[in-house]
């Protein structure tokens, strides 16, 4: 128990960021390693640079700062990099030790070319020093990820304007993630093109995920969509998993403000070898988009090497041949954050086919169903929160006074079922939290946001309960109230939560469950809701007094009396026959809503 309970502390470490500072880990995709996904508004803050050349060994003064009176900020890292490049340059100094620290990014010990904070005070504005390379590197601009909580960040998104180097030439253009939409549209899926859609039959720009694919002649169009601040991209593959596989990427370059695509090829769980030549050998009339957080587009591709001709891919790139398109193979697809046009690793964040995909055809594609692992973490869930946590919380507060007569497993009948019911819960909970962990690497899911977060909490709340429960003082102890009211308070937190993260992962691409369960989801819940009135108003009629529910010791042999009536709260008149008939016809109607969830869950 105590083994689960630190790895759930080191995870909510990793959710609450790092208050000493970004790692050198960080370093490449300048990502926090805490919340969901980055925010694709505007930062409320900038970089002030003191001067608009450099020259080698030069010192140039660094101001991160809010905007106006927009709110503060907790964390940051701050790098200088080349324009166009994701290499860190220069030297940085501190001016206050005691709010910033330098980061060694790369392979040269010693480099501090990164600043990031030192703690998780709230700050309005940072001043660092950097100093130039002792030769010059080409143009400069400093680029920051600001953290303003846990869960708002922007990831390397506050940029300053760009510190010339007098040698180099022509400034590029200042990067803009305003662009006129590609038009990529799930029209004519089915009748005039091939489609993967997730989740199934959305439409762009509301896909998590969305591939097109329509061949004409000795070419294919292909259009490619989701949501995401980086990448989108499609494989191609003769199997159902990475490694060996044709991809087509389509980047959003922050740097830029361009989003364009590259023809790339996958040897395994590598960074995939793009093909470099412009323009791409054996792709063309591409065009690209970056518009509110989705990335699409559209773009040309020979059938096969033959239709390619002169316009073969590099050699390093499968041997420079393409897949035949005249075969059938597998589409899967991928997203995740970039650093200028460098991709990240996409964890999770994927989805493929499930089954070998004719591209001649007009076919919507189906995806292969969510992983076995993930659909036991859901149906763990379920079970815990949906039917064991209910019956507990129901025997507890409506059946205490039945059954005065009689014990199972030497304990008072509604507590043994209670305990047995929420021990249940926990175990459930804690076997579904470390299969999604395995599932994830144990790595934060940001895919999952808010699922996630939630998930976590209902956890850790699912573990605090029976530790309570535990050192409980006895019934007519004077600060029994304190334990009652903290009990109730958590485990109702913990079965609000619960529900809420079944309802968040229904509509995640791993799950992607169909809107009829989300439906069944509802009905439960007003199920639940029905009985649990039903049951207070019986309660009420029932009982001779007003007050709150009656206090029976959990435990017949520390009271000594197993025929105990109720410490205190009223004295109930009968209709012991109506109260059970009630649970029964309860636990009839739950067992069919959550067996049509894991019926859905499983078939998915």
């Amino acid at each position: 128990m105590w083994r689960v309970i630190l790895s759930l502390l080191a995870v909510t470490a990793v959710v609450r960021a790092y208050p000493s500072g970004a790692p050198s880990t960080a370093c490449t995709d300048m990502f926090p390693q805490h919340g969901p996904s980055e925010q694709t508004s505007t930062p409320p803050y900038e970089l002030v640079v003191d001067k608009a050349t450099y020259a080698g060994g030069e010192e140039v003064q660094v101001t991160l700062q809010r905007t106006g009176n927009s709110a503060t900020f907790k964390g940051f890292f701050i790098q200088a990099r080349t324009v166009g490049s994701t290499d860190a340059q220069g030297r940085f100094t501190t001016l206050d030790s005691g709010t910033t620290k330098t980061v060694n990014c790369g392979s040269v010990a010693n480099s501090e070319n990164g600043v990031t904070h030192t703690g998780r005070t709230e700050k309005t504005e940072v001043a660092v020093t950097w100093t130039a390379p002792a030769n010059r590197v080409g143009h400069i601009q400093f680029r920051a990820t600001v953290v303003q909580t846990e869960t708002v960040f922007w990831v390397s998104e506050v940029m300053s304007a760009y510190v010339e180097d007098p040698t180099a030439g022509p400034v590029p253009t200042p990067a803009s993630s305003d662009s006129q939409d590609v038009g990529v549209t799930s029209n004519g899926c089915g009748s005039t093109k091939g489609c993967y859609q997730a989740p199934t039959n959305c439409a762009p720009p509301s896909c998590e995920y969305f591939s097109s694919w329509q061949t004409s002649g000795d070419s294919v169009m292909f259009e490619i969509s989701g949501t995401s601040n980086g990448y989108v991209a499609v494989g191609i593959s003769a199997d159902n998993t990475m490694g060996l596989d044709d991809i087509y990427e389509c980047v959003y370059n922050s740097d830029s403000g361009d989003t364009t695509v590259y023809s790339s090829w996958s040897t395994g769980r590598s960074m995939p070898e793009r093909d470099t030549t412009q323009p791409q050998g054996g792709i063309s009339t591409v065009v690209g988009s970056y518009v509110e957080g989705v990335v699409s587009c559209k773009f040309t591709r020979s059938i096969n090497d033959a239709a390619a001709g002169r316009r073969k891919r590099q050699a390093k790139v499968n041997n420079g041949r393409f897949y035949d398109l005249n075969d059938d193979f597998y589409v899967l697809m991928s997203k995740g954050s970039t650093s200028g046009n460098a991709l990240s690793y996409h964890a999770t964040s994927r989805v493929v086919s499930s089954g070998k995909v004719d591209f001649q055809s007009n076919t919507q594609v189906t995806g292969a169903g969510s992983p076995d692992i993930v659909k036991a973490h859901g149906s763990l869930m379920m079970i815990a929160w949906i039917c064991t946590a209910s019956v507990g919380v129901l025997m507890a507060r409506f059946f205490k006074h039945l059954w005065p007569d009689s014990q199972l497993c030497k304990e008072k009948v509604w507590f043994a079922i209670h305990r047995a019911m929420m021990i249940s819960t926990v175990l459930l909970t804690i076997i579904a939290f470390i299969l999604i962990m395995t599932y994830n690497n144990w790595l934060w899911a940001f895919h999952a946001g808010a699922h996630a977060i939630v998930g976590i909490i209902v956890v850790i709340l699912a573990l605090i309960n029976p530790l309570m429960a535990l050192a409980r003082p006895h019934p007519d102890q004077p600060k029994r109230f304190i334990f009652n009211w903290a009990h109730w308070a958590v485990g109702t937190a913990a079965r609000i939560l619960g529900v809420v993260a079944i309802f968040l992962g229904m509509d995640l691409a791993a799950l992607d469950l169909p809107p009829a369960a989300t439906f069944i989801m509802v009905g439960w819940v007003i199920w639940h809701a029905l009985a649990e009135v039903v049951l207070e108003i019986h309660n009420c009629s029932t009982s001779s007094k007003p007050g709150r529910p009656e206090e029976m010791e959990m435990d017949a042999a520390a009271g000594g009396d197993p025929k105990a009536k109720p410490l205190r709260g009223g004295n109930y008149t009968g209709g012991h026959g109506i109260r059970k008939g009630i649970l029964g016809l309860y636990v009839l109607g739950m067992l069919g809503f959550l067996i049509a969830l894991l019926v859905y869950v499983g078939l998915n």
